[in-house]
């Protein structure tokens, strides 16, 4: 059984690069009309799940909050030098969301099976 920890702890990698990145997207809707703003994301999931130490013992390493940083490939160009596109940030926010419903339901499933095994 405790051996599926680690499962918990990428979920919970999982729901805070969700929620880092669902904060960049609301920054860019924000600023879409903002002259010579350019749009921000944080790195793909994998990047920041590899960067977290995974030398310190169980409970004790802090979870990390991502880097927010501009977009390396902007989806759009404005002649003001707005890099930001509401559409694409609409798919970045639906990808954001199904990340954090992922990482619930690893959550709500881990909490089924430690009631199951509780006899509850």
């Amino acid at each position: 059984m405790f051996h599926s920890l680690e499962t918990l702890r990428m979920a919970q990698a999982l729901a805070t690069h969700a929620g880092a990145r669902q904060g960049a997207i609301a920054q860019n809707v924000a600023n879409a009309d903002t002259p010579g703003y350019r749009a921000r994301d944080v790195a793909p999931f994998n990047t920041f799940y590899r960067s977290l130490r995974a030398d310190a013992p169980p409970g004790t390493r802090p979870m990390p909050r991502p880097d927010i940083r501009p977009d390396a490939d902007p989806a759009t160009r404005s002649p003001d030098g707005n890099t930001v596109s509401l559409e694409h940030e609409m798919m970045r926010a639906a990808a954001a969301r199904q990340q954090h419903d992922l990482a619930l339901g690893v959550y709500s499933m881990a909490r089924d099976l430690l009631r199951a095994s509780a006899g509850r």
